[in-house]
């Protein structure tokens, strides 16, 4: 460090000291010091240096400075020799398997603990019961003099555009009057059914699901706030909203014979009503798909979804998830077929081209086909 002269005081009086009274620092005294006087002096310790936080803060570092000349860095890259730690050729040679990213080796452990995530779904649950109480869902707030019918003029045109971003999203698929009703409680793995072992090619129909417009509605910020809650918590409070939404891209589609999957829980007998529609509009081929589990395994993976998804919203990852209360899959039960769901698909079985029954209900073993009509 290069030391500078001070100038001297008249009259020899000696340095100042600071404005509290003390005496002149080690520093101070050093630069009216002469050659020999700095060598006694003490000499500044090391700095202990934490690898674990260094590492870290060059991390940060990276991600938040990021090379501006990608094709730069992975030319210098190129350079290296082989067998280098950063070098992407081995010894020998062979190229090394691309490196994982930062985000997937170094995931925040879950923010919340069992406790309190007991704490937050309780707060889930009193926050979206005094809000419906209070009449602040979205049927309430945005329909005509709240009628829960009629959605107003600023929000037909929301749905509107919803439907055509997602009318846009299928143009490649065909209209050939083919439908597909899916259905089984939630965390069925009714898309995992379709696409992996009942050989659907998702690509090729329009799938229709109520739970995503509610997805649709929180990015737009169409949701009620409630203080503490995700975004996509809130969105319980727009069932019918989404519903709605569902309906028209339904219609639509329909009038065009656009090849759909309507992505359903069967909880009401409403799917009779939809094969019917599905008929009236020209559909000459309906097959029918139902995952069949249990309530309780309904109800675990749906609070693992669930509590994965917040964990992500909390480290500032996506919208959050859906929560449902245990208390409304169990009020599916049924005597007879195990769930109100099953007994629904039972009723319409008869009037679909074909249909197949599989079971998903053991975490860990491939789904098995129960029953099927071809």
């Amino acid at each position: 460090m290069e030391l500078r002269g001070v100038e001297a005081r008249p009259g020899g009086q000696p340095p100042e000291t600071d404005r509290a009274g003390a005496a002149p620092s080690a520093v101070e005294r050093g630069r009216l010091a002469g050659p020999s006087d700095l060598q006694r002096l003490p000499t500044r310790p090391p700095v202990r240096v934490d690898l674990g936080r260094q590492r870290l803060a060059e991390r940060l570092e990276r991600v938040e400075n990021p090379a501006s000349n990608r094709s730069d860095l992975e030319e210098r890259l190129k350079g290296l020799p082989p067998g280098h730690p950063s070098s992407p050729w081995d010894e020998d040679g062979t190229p090394r398997p691309p490196a994982p990213r930062l985000a997937d080796l170094e995931r925040l452990d879950p923010p919340l603990s069992d406790a309190a995530y007991a704490a937050h779904v309780s707060e889930v649950v009193k926050g979206l019961s005094e809000a419906a109480s209070d009449h602040l869902t979205n049927a309430d707030q945005h329909t005509v003099n709240g009628n829960r019918e009629h959605w107003t003029a600023e929000r037909n045109k929301i749905h509107a555009a919803i439907v055509a971003e997602a009318y846009a999203l299928a143009a490649e698929v065909p209209c050939d009057r083919q439908a597909i009703i899916a259905g089984g409680l939630g965390g069925a793995g009714k898309t995992t059914i379709l696409e992996k072992y009942a050989g659907i090619d998702l690509s090729q129909y329009l799938i229709i699901n109520p739970d995503n417009f509610k997805e649709k509605l929180a990015e737009r910020g169409l949701t009620k706030t409630i203080p503490g809650l995700s975004p996509m918590e809130t969105t319980t409070l727009a069932h019918e909203e989404s519903s709605h939404i569902a309906r028209r891209l339904a219609m639509r589609a329909m009038a065009d014979g656009k090849n759909v999957i309507w992505d359903i829980t069967m909880s009401s007998e409403k799917s009779s009503g939809r094969v019917g529609e599905l008929r009236a509009a020209g559909y000459n081929h309906i097959e029918g798909i139902f995952v069949d589990i249990s309530i309780e395994t309904s109800i675990a993976r749906s609070e693992a979804r669930h509590r994965h998804a917040h964990d992500r919203y909390l480290a500032g990852e996506g919208l959050g998830g859906r929560y449902l209360p245990p208390e409304v899959t169990r009020r599916q039960w049924d005597a007879d077929f195990g769930t109100k769901n099953r007994r629904n698909f039972e009723m319409i079985k008869d009037q679909l081209d074909d249909w197949s029954i599989y079971d998903n209900s053991v975490d860990g073993r491939p789904p098995i086909l129960v029953n099927r009509k071809k």
